[in-house]
């Protein structure tokens, strides 16, 4: 079977040394290949090592995770950020996910739970712990940036986001290593959601609702 490499970005670091033993001791399947504090040294190891996801804190000791996200979501498409922190304030909360984070949990998760949204993230899942999903709900009720974001799914904002950018559908495809055909089916829920009958109108209702920045 093969491994799930993981990157373990956290200021603290009894935590972080102590998570990717627990991880290790309850299964196999999942490698910690590294372990950082900070955001430089997170850049570094996107960069030099073989990753499928990034567990990380929202606050770093030289950056900010939603920076690293947005990082990710850039430059390494392919690997999943998954917030695990402290901090549950709903604004904090809503520009994370806004981000590309697949999923954000509470540092009081308990280890089964954890292990079972690494794997519910690498099958393509978003997870958002109960608390928080409660929190997102009430202000997507009369935020339409958060409802907008709250509509679409991580591939979805992705995948705008390029056509924000001017990128035609094969080099949307390329950039997120999925086919041409599967980027048309995106954009097709896409527009659904957003109830416009075109891509040109769903990149300008992103943009002018705030989610597209």
């Amino acid at each position: 079977m093969k491994s799930i490499k993981i990157l373990i970005v956290d200021d603290q670091p009894v935590f972080r040394q102590g998570l990717a033993s627990l991880l290790g001791a309850i299964s196999k399947e999942f490698e910690v290949v590294g372990d950082v504090a900070g955001m430089d040294e997170a850049i570094s190891a996107l960069k030099k090592l073989k990753l499928d996801l990034v567990i990380m804190d929202v606050n770093m000791k030289d950056g900010n995770g939603i920076e690293l996200v947005r990082f990710m979501r850039n430059k390494y498409p392919h690997i999943k950020p998954l917030v695990l922190s402290d901090a549950n304030e709903q604004g904090e909360l809503y520009e994370v996910i806004k981000a590309g984070a697949f999923a954000y949990l509470l540092k009081t998760v308990n280890l089964d739970e954890l292990a079972n949204c690494i794997r519910l993230v690498l099958a393509g899942n978003s997870v958002l712990s109960s608390s928080l999903m409660e929190k997102l709900v009430a202000e997507a009720a009369h935020n339409e940036e958060v409802k907008y974001a709250f509509l679409l799914t991580k591939r979805e904002r992705e995948i705008l986001n390029y056509a924000s950018q001017g990128y035609s559908n094969q080099e949307i495809a390329e950039r997120c290593y999925i086919s041409l055909a599967t980027v048309k089916s995106h954009l097709r829920n896409i527009m659904k959601k957003l109830q416009v009958n075109n891509r040109t109108k769903a990149v300008s209702l992103a943009t002018s609702s705030g989610l597209l920045k």
